[in-house]
């Protein structure tokens, strides 16, 4: 990918689909570094961003207390003047929910890139976005102030996982303000499908993830393998839409050696986890988030709870999956799963 405005290219794909929304939004902020010890760099943001959504009106099957689901992508622009690594550049697929008649809630997962990573320059001054291409998670909860306009707070981080060092990655707290040229309760769009055509349907799940992570401790190098079996178990409360819960069972190699030169009687980088979340479908496409505690940790772990995001390709017999997540604590990438999947 030579050239940042690349990874928006897909951006034109999503437009096959009838009447999507269309929402453009103004946005200030402040950016702060993922390590205190490097408060110096943080600074103001200001940014541009364009979303396309596509709305589901949900009233009788979530319930009175749902009134719409729409699911998206959202590019975006971030001008960071001062920043070490450049300016941002964002792509995500987005879920956006009512909370009640004027709250909303948006939840984003996808890829960012910046001008300036330390993969082009080699700048000394840059520790926190080692290569081009990074993971982006962007959380938000707005406000409706007339039919059009909206105002939003939101959260936003970037790293890329510890796959390229340095990497102390980059967190956003933003103000957007945002313009929507026709209400989302006036347009139908494209319907989303699910691996079931019934509604009340129970799906039991199992997945194999495999990835790769750097130590962060200094002076030890290299890759080391992580695997992750998940057990799952999902509720469709839609044909598109389901809850759950999920049981990992995953092991971080990168914590080996420290456990060993500890003498600790703990040497075998064994975790066991629970998650609840939620799927939600677009097609083929289906993105995947949930958060839980750790029940079993090393004690090279001192977070209690994790998290995981991710996209998946459901194949059309919808029995079986691909997908790419973050496994995180505490906004804290520790790697990215590339993910196996099978729906029993």
């Amino acid at each position: 990918m030579k050239h940042p405005f690349a990874l928006l290219a897909l951006l034109p794909a999503i437009t096959l689909c009838a009447q999507p929304i269309q929402r453009y939004s103004v946005n200030a902020g402040y950016m702060m570094t993922n390590n205190n010890s490097y408060a110096d760099n943080n600074c103001p943001t200001y940014g541009l961003d364009a979303a396309l959504l596509w709305p589901h009106v949900t009233e009788q099957t979530l319930g009175q207390g749902w009134k719409q689901i729409a699911f998206g992508f959202k590019a975006s622009f971030a001008a960071i003047p001062r920043g070490p690594a450049g300016h941002r550049m964002g792509l995500v697929g987005l879920l956006h929910f009512d909370l009640s008649r004027r709250w909303e809630c948006q939840l984003g997962v996808g890829l960012s890139a910046y001008t300036k990573p330390y993969s082009f320059t080699h700048d000394t001054n840059n520790l926190f976005i080692g290569s081009f291409v990074n993971c982006l998670i962007d959380i938000g909860i707005s406000y409706s102030l007339t039919r059009n306009l909206d105002v939003a707070l939101r959260v936003l981080h970037t790293s890329n996982g510890m796959l390229y060092k340095p990497n102390q990655g980059l967190n956003y707290f933003q103000l957007d303000v945002a313009y929507t040229p026709r209400a989302r309760s006036r347009i139908a769009g494209c319907q989303p499908s699910g691996p079931y055509t019934t509604w009340d349907r129970h799906e039991l799940g199992l997945a194999l993830s495999l990835g790769t992570v750097m130590s962060r401790k200094e002076g030890v190098e290299g890759y080391f393998p992580c695997y992750d079996l998940s057990l799952n178990y999902q509720y469709y409360v839609s044909p598109w839409f389901a809850v759950g819960g999920t049981v990992d069972l995953w092991y971080n190699f990168v914590d080996r050696q420290p456990l060993l030169d500890k003498a600790d009687p703990y040497t075998f980088p064994m975790y066991l986890s629970a998650l609840a979340g939620f799927e939600a479908f677009f097609g083929p496409m289906s993105i995947k988030a949930g958060i839980g505690p750790c029940i079993l940790v090393s004690s090279e772990v001192s977070i209690p709870f994790y998290e995981r995001a991710g996209v998946y390709y459901n194949f059309p017999q919808r029995r079986h999956y691909l997908g790419v997540a973050i496994n995180a604590h505490a906004g804290r990438i520790e790697f990215i799963e590339w993910t196996l999947g099978f729906r029993i």
